[in-house]
């Protein structure tokens, strides 16, 4: 299409009288400035049937400009296959010869079409023997560097991924604290330090340059990863630039004279470290894998690193708290999570400068009455590993009001000291709180508490025993952000305040037994998604009535011994994806009103009567299947004690025929 443009016209204004009344189709590849964005929303809507069609890696672009968006898959077997011959071979077969090492190079791409055609563009230029490909295969992060197809490094916050090993998931809520401790955050106003991460983060996921490989039903990133090709590239230019040095057991010899002010060592642990000058400018040091050292061993090694701002030992094989970590007075971040440490020691004051600590799933019970001198605490994560209880608590003393930055702080038990629940109301930058072990003559306090917590968006509560009742009635303004609540002990009846949190995501009820009242109190809210009712109803008949829970998505009803019927009136749960029961002996009939939940595609029936699972199976092949047609994946299970049915069947579409 030629457009006429006179001298000092203005090139788009031309371009947009020129379709004014044309039919046409624009094609744009590779769209990802904004500015891209502004000029497609200037293009003639004429209503003749014109289209412009574009593509971009960016999804927050993709979404601003169309709601027609289409996402390509993965691309797996034979079509990645097709793809890379395509690239790597103008088109041709494979040679015979190459093809062993080819499958090893398109597998490292893990189905990620941009990183496909640039691995092939690359091979593409080299010479076609074994020994060539190899060498692309053992130098593959620098080979990428400079390909513009994956010239993508932009932020600090991407390079974190170079540290963790291939294939390595990391929850979201890691890495934003990562970023902090690192201080690739930069304060915005009324903005905290972790919504400031969350949109730097956000930007590497709609601009898919980190993938999410786990998301809740909110369409929320929990776990993200990077492609194996991209984490070689950042490797590569992190080293370049000296940002950080991932030591393996295959490179500890070329580590004698490094200026990285970062190391993650990857099942590379060695006493050698301890010799190295280096260490002495090392800010922040990575332990991933499960070597075998000794706490003694890795606390020597330790004296050198003076210096250290962040220590991340997930996962490390250590018995005991590194005595030697108390020196580190600049530490800001230390995370000691699935560790076999069982105490934390009084000297953790010297820590003035910590903001994290990471101590979930160790054998911590109780907290020193140091931490309390700890000041600049952010975020205080702990719970013990209790084989028959699950998450434990662990105890913490009076003084816990001082931390008044504090933010997170779960799991601490409450029946420690009475004070406990009345002291958590002097922290009101609260977001994430867990108490445990809460007796009923702390309700009122704690309610107290929660009021002034205006922030909090996160509330996990636990009575001492099933016995004893949570007195949880007692708040007149809950706070208004909080979107995940979860109350595990006995209730006298549903708190009020419960259905006029209208941001609530996420609820879990657990041990609750009520009666009545309680399907009513949340069947209203606006966005409340994900359900879980475990031993929390003890009425006969569950009822959704016409128009109830608008957005849930995933139901869980467990152990709930008195129910006889579920009934979905037509119009309830018009969202829902995912159903499962369990464990509700005396529900002897399928829930009336499947067919009224027609986006459901999971239905999970486990350790549940054989008279339950007869007639489904009964409905499943009878002239009423239409009734289920419509559930992808059915799985059922019979109480143990039932002989008839085997333990587990698959009732699956996929599996009927």
């Amino acid at each position: 299409m030629g457009v006429p443009v006179p001298p000092g016209a203005n090139m788009e204004q031309n371009l947009v009288s020129y379709l004014e009344r044309r039919r046409y189709l624009v094609v744009l590849d590779g769209v990802w400035k904004d500015d891209w964005c502004n000029s497609i929303k200037k293009l003639p809507d004429n209503g003749n049937g014109s289209r412009i069609i574009f593509s971009t890696c960016r999804r927050d672009l993709a979404s601003e400009c169309s709601d027609d968006i289409y996402n390509p898959d993965l691309l797996t077997g034979n079509e990645a296959w097709k793809l890379f011959c395509k690239k790597a071979f103008r088109g041709s077969e494979c040679p015979e010869h190459l093809k062993e090492i080819s499958e090893d190079l398109l597998t490292r791409c893990g189905g990620l079409p941009l990183a496909i055609v640039a691995l092939g563009s690359l091979l593409s230029t080299t010479g076609s023997t074994p020994a060539e490909f190899r060498r692309v295969n053992a130098s593959l992060g620098s080979n990428m560097e400079g390909n513009s197809k994956l010239g993508i490094i932009g932020s600090c916050c991407f390079l974190l991924f170079c540290k963790f090993p291939e294939d390595y998931s990391v929850t979201r809520g890691r890495l934003i604290l990562l970023s902090i401790a690192e201080g690739f955050v930069e304060e915005k106003r009324d903005k905290t330090l972790e919504e400031v991460a969350d949109a730097y983060l956000n930007e590497l996921i709609n601009g898919c340059l980190v993938e999410a490989n786990k998301r809740d039903f909110q369409g929320v990133v929990r776990c993200c990863r990077v492609n194996n090709l991209v984490r070689e590239c950042l490797v590569s230019i992190s080293e370049k630039e000296s940002f950080c040095k991932v030591l393996t057991t295959e490179n500890l010899d070329q580590c004698d004279h490094l200026s990285h002010r970062r190391i993650a060592i990857h099942d590379a642990f060695t006493n050698s470290l301890k010799s190295k000058e280096y260490v002495s400018r090392v800010r922040t040091l990575f332990m991933f894998g499960k070597e075998n050292f000794t706490t003694s061993e890795f606390g020597k090694a330790l004296e050198r690193f003076k210096f250290l701002r962040v220590l991340e030992l997930k996962d490390a094989p250590l018995e005991t708290f590194p005595s030697e970590v108390v020196n580190l007075t600049l530490l800001r971040y230390l995370n000691l999570r699935n560790t076999k440490i069982n105490e934390v020691p009084d000297l953790v004051k010297r820590l003035q400068n910590l903001e994290t600590l990471d101590l979930r799933q160790t054998f911590v019970s109780e907290l020193p009455k140091t931490i309390c001198k700890v000041h600049k605490l952010v975020h205080l994560a702990v719970d013990k590993i209790n084989e028959d209880q699950g998450r434990v608590g662990a105890g913490v003393f009076s003084g816990i009001r001082v931390l008044a930055s504090l933010q997170k702080l779960s799991l601490i038990k409450a029946n420690k000291n009475q004070r406990i629940a009345k002291e958590l109301g002097n922290l009101t930058a609260m977001r994430k709180l867990g108490i445990t072990e809460l007796e009923s003559r702390d309700g009122k306090d704690l309610c107290a508490s929660i009021q002034k917590m205006k922030h909090l968006s996160c509330l996990h509560v636990t009575s001492r025993s099933k016995v004893e009742v949570l007195d949880l009635d007692y708040m007149s303004t809950p706070p208004s952000l909080l979107h995940r609540l979860s109350l595990e002990g006995k209730l006298r009846e549903t708190p009020s305040w419960i259905s006029e949190l209208h941001s609530l995501v996420k609820m879990s009820l657990k041990s609750s037994r009520l009666d009545g009242g309680l399907i009513e109190a949340l069947q209203a809210l606006p966005c409340l998604m994900e359900l879980q009712l475990v031993d929390a109803f003890n009425g006969k008949e569950l009822e959704f009535r016409c128009n109830s829970f608008q957005e849930l998505r995933k139901l869980e009803v467990e152990q709930s011994d008195h129910l006889h019927m579920v009934l979905v009136r037509e119009g309830a749960m018009p969202n829902l994806q995912k159903l499962t029961m369990r464990r509700c002996k005396n529900l002897k009939l399928v829930p009336l009103g499947l067919n009224n939940l027609t986006r459901l595609e999971e239905m999970h029936l486990y350790e549940m009567s054989e008279e339950l699972i007869t007639e489904l199976d009964n409905l499943r092949t009878g002239e009423y299947h239409w009734m289920i047609d419509h559930i992808q994946v059915i799985h059922t299970s019979c109480s143990p004690v039932n002989r008839t049915y085997p333990r587990f069947r698959n009732l699956s579409s996929f599996a009927r025929y």
